[in-house]
């Protein structure tokens, strides 16, 4: 992903002053309105101007200590902690399954719908999908407005703020890049989003002792569709 002037200010969002951090956290989900006093050191991006602000006043829900220096434990390096902006961490999608999952193994996306599959399989009831999934799945229909407010915008904030309490982290500079071509047609953010929550990590434990190998990666993707689809059924 190239950087542009909007990225770069989030990389060095470390060097803000603590007053600034609070009053862009405190902006989440407003209308861009153009410049003001608690918007005056933030970077235009030209016609992206509005939904750059709303990543940037997302980012700023992660403590100001976090942001600094701190850090957070990583979640794609177990016993090593990420530093901001998160870099490789993930997007949302990925971000929201680990918050499942630390909420309740039972809750991991990975694992439940492997046995809502293998229950349909088998001509059992399936397991009923967790409030937190469904709460996701309305997160990918929803819309953002041209001037950075809309429903995706309050969902997203609550959603962020859920992830920062438990202190799972998010890859900043992936979301400013995610929001900017939300609106797109294609809904190619969309899809990457629920790849991302539904389908398994490529090489994790449970692959590599079926025998699943990096040739048989592109597999798990369709069936972050066909999960979808089953959940759409379940309604």
């Amino acid at each position: 992903m190239s950087e542009d002037q909007f990225t770069r200010y989030l990389i060095s969002l470390k060097h803000e002053d603590l007053g600034t951090l609070a009053r862009l956290r405190r902006a989440c989900g407003e209308r861009w309105p153009g410049p003001c006093p608690e918007q005056a050191q933030f970077p235009g991006a030209g016609p992206k101007l509005a939904v750059d602000f709303l990543s940037l006043t997302l980012a700023c829900q992660y403590k100001s200590e976090t942001i600094k220096s701190s850090g957070l434990p990583s979640t794609k390096k177990p016993g090593q902690r990420a530093h901001w902006p998160f870099k490789e961490e993930g997007n949302i999608g990925a971000a929201w399954a680990a918050y499942c999952k630390s909420r309740s193994a039972e809750d991991d996306p990975h694992a439940f719908y492997k046995r809502r599959q293998d229950a349909l399989e088998k001509g059992n009831s399936p397991p009923n999908v967790p409030s937190i999934h469904e709460r996701f799945r309305t997160l990918l229909d929803a819309e953002l407005e041209l001037d950075g407010t809309g429903e995706l915008a309050y969902r997203l904030r609550g959603l962020v703020r859920m992830l920062v309490a438990e202190d799972i982290p998010i890859d900043v500079i992936q979301l400013a890049h995610d929001l900017r071509g939300w609106r797109a047609e294609s809904r190619d953010v969309q899809e990457r989003w629920a790849k991302a929550f539904y389908a398994p990590p490529f090489g994790n434990p449970s692959e590599d002792a079926d025998g699943a190998g990096g040739d048989d990666a592109s597999d798990d993707e369709p069936e972050a569709e066909d999960q979808e689809e089953e959940e759409d059924n379940a309604d």
